[in-house]
Parts: C-alpha cells; sequence; structure tokens
C-alpha cells in the first residue's frame, strides 16, 4: 500500500489528520508494508517530524513495516539535520522503496 499526505505541508496546523490515516491504515493489518510517498510534501516542523515517527514506530509496534520516499529538498534537509533520517526509512523513489520490500 502505498498513502500519500494530502496536504502539501505536515505541520502543527495539520499534522493530526494525517496521523488518525496513517493509523487507521496500521491498524488494519491489513497491509504488512507501507510505502508513505511523500513526493507532494514541501515542508514539516518539529510536529510533523514527530508524527513520521509516531506513524513508523506505531507500524514497528504493529508488525508493520512503515517506508518513507521521494521526499523534497527541503523536507529531506529537515530530516538530515534532525538526524531523523538515522531512524525512519527513507528511499529516494518509489521504486527504491518497493525493491527494499
Amino acid at each position: 500500500m502505498t498513502p500519500k499526505p494530502e496536504n502539501k505541508r505536515i505541520t502543527i496546523v495539520n499534522d493530526g489528520t494525517f496521523k488518525k490515516q496513517m493509523n487507521a491504515v496500521i491498524d488494519m493489518h491489513e497491509y504488512l508494508n507501507i510505502i508513505v510517498d511523500m513526493k507532494n510534501v514541501d515542508l514539516i516542523d518539529s510536529t510533523g517530524l514527530g508524527t513520521l515517527i509516531s506513524i513508523y514506530n506505531h507500524g514497528r509496534n504493529n508488525n508493520c513495516k512503515i517506508k518513507f520516499c521521494n521526499m523534497s529538498a527541503a523536507v529531506a534537509n529537515v530530516i538530515k539535520m534532525t538526524r531523523i533520517d538515522q531512524i525512519l526509512e527513507i528511499y529516494p523513489t518509489l521504486n527504491a522503496a518497493t525493491d527494499s520490500l
């Protein structure tokens, strides 16, 4: 399954919706591998970073692998600066994420 965030920004203003949607998908237990396509996201704040970690951990705690792909340069820079790239599984393209399954 490859969900995409609905908004171009994952911030304190809208992170709750994305987090609820992702947790609901994880809780269905129909999918053991989820790739989150971030190509439409151009901005992320600290709350959004916490949301990505929360989703990743919720998946891990429910035997579901969560992978992220297609991050914009701006989002990738924030993730690298905060070293969250050492926690999350991030791939440059959807194909690379799919190949890692």
